[in-house]
């Protein structure tokens, strides 16, 4: 990391690598599923501990076990534990072994081999004192396993396959905290015999330490995410494993017995450490709300735990958690047409002193849709004035919604120092761009004032005063830095860039300079073909958050947090990126230190560059997540802005909503979820309510408790009750579940009483329909109100229609058509976005006297007549469905692959009145069959068929054609792989590219 500010000058100066790292992201890293078993045995002991270390059958050298031997000893003697060696199987016996608090497997295991290892009685005593709360410690050999006890696989992690031969390599030391790699370096230099696992435990345990196979090991096959040294709970125990120690050099090596002394004190329970951080199904993820939400982007968490959420679409929203209450605190009261051509609300931040002065900060578009405006505002509990603006920046110039660039976007952070950084996008710029008077596609930084004004702080890109320049600007050159987050504890500052020609970029940046394009590699001017584009070179589809990971955030451990569920110091210093394209989450680790190796091959490292990325959440699905922060409380929240297309009843995206993560390791916290018959309607109204889907696993009992009106008190205990509201008005409805240790969880519904929500329907476009590029869609949009009735005729101004037709994202209003009618203009260009294409219309009411307004919407999809066959709604059949694999010859890069007899896909939903005919893209790479279309299961109704060839007679691609019965309206469209010829032994089918549809279409012409 850089130490050297820039000094001021007239023009922008690059930073050396060291001050602006730039990570291109091509593929995360995936964990694998597993579930541990909560230790039940307090064995803490009581100081000296004793430990046991058995050799008995070794399958290393015997100078390696002595040498193991020797250093356990000498372990014990310094610390002040006791040791004894055996090699002798009748040591496991149940008396024996309550003797010591943990066993250390001494390049051994407990196969049995011809008489040698442990037999039946001995394996049964190790059982029996690993469940009584035992630990075990296994040295590299320990691996070889018992092909023939299971339970012992488990009790290691990971079985060996094969070892390489001897060589150097480095590992990766990913946990810092505890006791066994705390005082390791995070590049570990070590001369190894490396092993490859038969399964790779990756997300059955906790991995300490990872190879670092980029180092060009030879003989690893294991991938990037390769364990070495690892622990768990298992089966009410303590399991710890290192892969090293198969030489006795190892055992002279201070950085190995510190690692050793560590894994047997933790193991013994002579010391704490967590051992679930990395380990899947470690992590819990709450619902504070799932309803209601539209365009949700950025978050904060203020210190009494309430959850403010920005909305593109202008609404800061205010969750409540004691209460589940959402509130809308301020609405910027966007007109349709301005929503339709500005960014929105985009970027929110707390003050560093909101708990006393109230002060947050918002980046949005102004009323007029043209400008972006920096203001701060003052909350009142849960309610934001407007009139309480302080401006303190405006940015000129109008912002492109255009469909061929994904929407600007920006950023809000504070760091330690009180500094304000505003990360201000804007995809229009060129990419060479770099403008020194432009606010646009850099990061500022200011430091606000009381008065609502700001400072410019020592240290940004250009000093005051400088000619042709703004000096609030500290980084630039990134066209559309998505997401921006300070580290808490370095105060460095980490950015995201998502550019329209699909680049992604992540830097750390110590030091005002120049940070992307055409600076990508932090100091080398270079043109946007060498800054690392998305597979394929395409630019992502979902264009929100740009194609890959984006900045979350820093998580700083604090030991005094008193909250139970709080992340574990594992993960302190992490970055915690995600992914809304590839809906995943990971984890960055940095350089904590300069490290230099002894081997020629390895380059000296900086502190701040990259070390690792893993995978984290790896058991949790998400559609597009779009902002991260950590709580006052050590926990994440996560807003999911949902499905790209699609609305909720309520207006809000479907699939939308605001979590909370807690970290609960071996335990689990009770679930709270609440559904209703109904959600509004006169008074007197009764609703009945389901607890389903909350409590614990395995039936283990909680209690239900239901606060119905909102006044604190409890008005039923039943897991299902019902209610009848009286009193018209808004009320949340909170339900608390109880578990038998104490953990709570909440949930809330929103009941209106004195309003219904109106019903929204969309005339002339068939939901499935399809249309040809460059039609004119026409529609028109009819709402039922009743409590408005024929009295009061539908204010069509209130009905607000969004579309993704013609352009990457998510929708956006549509321009020039508010009201009860319009159209849509497609662009040929169109054809070049294969797959569903959404329109939403939601329609807000005048609500009543005491009955806040309601909204109601209505969501339907159109397709253009090519459609890429990977993009499925939902696979499935005999032999678990068919594959969207990688095939460069294909369409897109991929094709549907893996498919066998009686394999499916689906599409939904597809209008039937509007096919006619379909010519399907495939490839003969296999024994051929045919591909039938049925209308709402893989055996409904057939519509067509037709044949693809087998690969004996060449493997150039076919398109064959078939005519379809085109009856009914829209329905899941299934389309079945059968060949009765075909069994478990032969080859797959065929590969599938492509379908293009033929029929009339839901435009002015028919869909070719």
């Amino acid at each position: 990391m850089s130490s050297h500010p820039l000094p001021s000058a007239s023009g922008p100066r690059a930073l050396s690598p060291a001050s602006i790292a730039l990570m291109v992201l091509s593929a995360l890293l995936a964990l694998i599923a597993g579930s541990v078993v909560a230790a039940s045995f307090p064995r803490t002991p009581a100081a000296p501990f004793r430990v046991l270390v058995y050799s008995g059958s070794a399958l290393a050298p015997q100078d390696v076990v002595r040498a193991g031997v020797d250093a356990v000893r000498e372990l014990g003697a310094r610390n002040g534990f006791g040791v004894e060696a055996s090699d002798d199987p009748g040591v496991f016996d149940d008396a024996e072994l309550a003797r010591f608090h943990a066993v250390v497997f001494n390049n051994t295991s407990a196969a049995r081999e011809e008489g040698s290892g442990l037999g039946e009685a001995g394996r049964a005593a190790l059982r029996k004192y690993i469940r009584a709360g035992g630990g075990w410690v296994g040295l590299h050999d320990a691996s070889a396993g018992a092909r023939d006890w299971d339970w012992y696989e488990g009790l290691v992690g990971a079985v060996l396959d094969r070892g390489t031969p001897v060589q150097t390599g480095r590992i990766k030391v990913l946990d810092h905290a505890h006791p066994s790699t705390v005082a390791l370096p995070d590049l570990w230099e070590r001369t190894e015999e490396w092993y490859n696992w038969r399964t790779n435990p990756a997300g059955t345990v906790h991995t300490l330490a990872q190879i670092r196979v980029r180092d060009g090991i030879t003989g690893l096959d294991e991938g990037v995410d390769h364990p070495w040294s690892w622990c768990q709970h298992y089966d009410g125990g303590r399991s710890w494993f290192t892969a090293g120690g198969h030489a006795s050099s190892s055992f002279q090596e201070d950085d190995f017995l510190d690692h050793l002394l560590g894994g047997i004190e933790w193991a013994a329970g002579a010391k704490p450490g967590d051992c679930t951080g990395t380990r899947t199904g470690s992590f819990q993820r709450t619902p504070l709300t799932t309803s209601g939400l539209t365009d949700p982007v950025d978050m904060a968490v203020a210190p009494d735990r309430r959850v403010f959420v920005a909305q593109r679409t202008g609404e800061l929203k205010v969750v409540d958690q004691r209460t589940m209450k959402v509130s809308t605190a301020l609405d910027l009261a966007y007109t349709p047409e301005t929503a339709a051509r500005s960014d929105g609300l985009i970027g929110l931040a707390l003050d560093p002193g909101f708990g006393e002065n109230n002060w947050l900060y918002l980046l949005r578009t102004d009323t007029a849709g043209r400008r972006l405006a920096l203001s701060r505002f003052t909350a009142d509990g849960d309610t934001v004035d407007p009139a309480s603006e302080k401006r303190l920046l405006t940015l000129p110039g109008r912002r492109s919604t255009s469909s061929g660039h994904p929407r600007s976007s920006g950023s809000l952070a504070f760091d330690r120092a009180g500094h304000l950084y505003a990360a201000t996008g804007d995809v229009t710029l060129p990419l060479t761009s770099g403008a020194p008077n432009d606010l646009r596609g850099a990061v500022l930084r200011i430091t606000p004032q009381d008065d609502g004004g700001y400072t410019v702080p020592e240290g940004n890109l250009f000093g005051p005063g400088t000619a042709g320049t703004r000096p609030e600007i500290y980084a630039m050159g990134m066209p559309n830095p998505y997401r921006v987050t300070v580290d808490p504890v370095t105060g460095t500052l980490l950015a995201a860039d998502n550019g329209a020609d699909g680049a992604v970029g992540h830097f750390r940046i110590t030091e005002a300079g120049q940070a992307g394009r055409p600076y990508c590699t932090a100091g080398a001017t270079r043109g946007a073909a060498d800054c690392a584009p998305r597979v394929n070179g395409a630019r992502d589809g979902t264009g929100e958050g740009g194609g890959g990971a984006t900045s979350g955030a820093v998580y700083a451990y604090e030991p005094g947090n008193l909250y139970r569920t709080k992340f574990p110091e594992y993960f302190a210093g992490k970055w915690l990126t995600y992914d809304p394209a590839g809906r995943r989450f990971t984890t960055l680790s940095f350089q904590r230190e300069d490290q230099a190796f002894s081997d020629p091959r390895f380059g000296p490292v900086e502190s701040g560059e990259l070390q690792s990325v893993n995978g984290v959440f790896e058991d949790m699905e998400w559609n597009r997540p779009t902002a991260a922060v950590f709580g006052p409380d050590g926990a994440l929240y996560v807003i999911d802005a949902g499905l790209a297309g699609g609305t909720g009843q309520d207006g809000g995206n479907e699939g939308a909503g605001v979590f909370r993560i807690d970290h609960v390791g071996d335990g689990r916290l009770p679930g709270a979820a609440v559904t209703t018959d109904r959600d509004n309607g006169s008074a007197p109204l009764t609703v009945v309510f389901t607890g389903a889907g909350s409590g614990l696993p395995r039936d283990v009992p909680v209690t239900y408790a239901w606060d119905f009106d909102g006044d604190g008190g409890t008005d039923s205990t039943d897991a299902n009750p019902s209610y009848t509201y009286r009193t018209e008005g808004q009320f949340t409805a909170r339900l608390t579940v109880t578990g038998p240790e104490g953990t709570t969880a909440m949930a809330g519904q929103e009941i209106t009483v004195g309003n219904s929500r109106p019903r929204v329907t969309v005339h002339r476009l068939p939901d499935g329909g399809l249309f040809r590029p460059g039609d004119t869609l026409a529609f028109t949009v009819e709402v039922t109100d009743d409590e408005d009735g024929d009295r009061t005729p539908v204010d069509c101004s209130r009905v607000l229609v969004r579309s993704a037709v013609g352009h990457p994202g998510p929708l956006r209003p549509l321009r020039n058509s508010p009201g009860c009618r319009g159209s849509i203009v497609t662009e040929t260009g169109d054809a070049s976005l294969p797959g569903p294409h959404r329109i939403t219309v939601q329609y807000t009411d005048g609500g009543a006297p005491d009955a806040p307004e309601l909204t109601g919407s209505t969501a339907l999809t159109l397709r253009t007549g090519f459609q890429e066959a990977e993009q499925f709604a939902s696979t499935g059949g005999a032999h678990d469905g068919a594959v969207a694999g990688s095939r460069a010859e294909a369409s897109a890069g991929r094709a549907l692959t893996e498919i066998e007899a009686g394999d499916w896909v689906a599409f939904d939903p597809v209008h039937l009145g509007s096919l006619r005919s379909v010519t399907v893209g495939a490839t003969p790479c296999g024994i051929g069959g045919t591909i039938e279309f049925r209308a709402g299961s893989p055996d409904g109704p057939l519509l067509g068929s037709l044949p693809v060839p087998g690969a004996e007679g060449g493997d150039e691609a076919v398109s064959p054609s078939t005519a379809l019965r085109s009856s009914g309206g829209g329905v899941r469209l299934y389309v079945v792989f059968t060949n009765s010829a075909w069994s478990s032994e032969k080859p797959d089918l065929f590969t599938v590219d492509w379908l293009r549809f033929h029929g009339p279409g839901a435009g002015q012409a028919g869909a070719r």
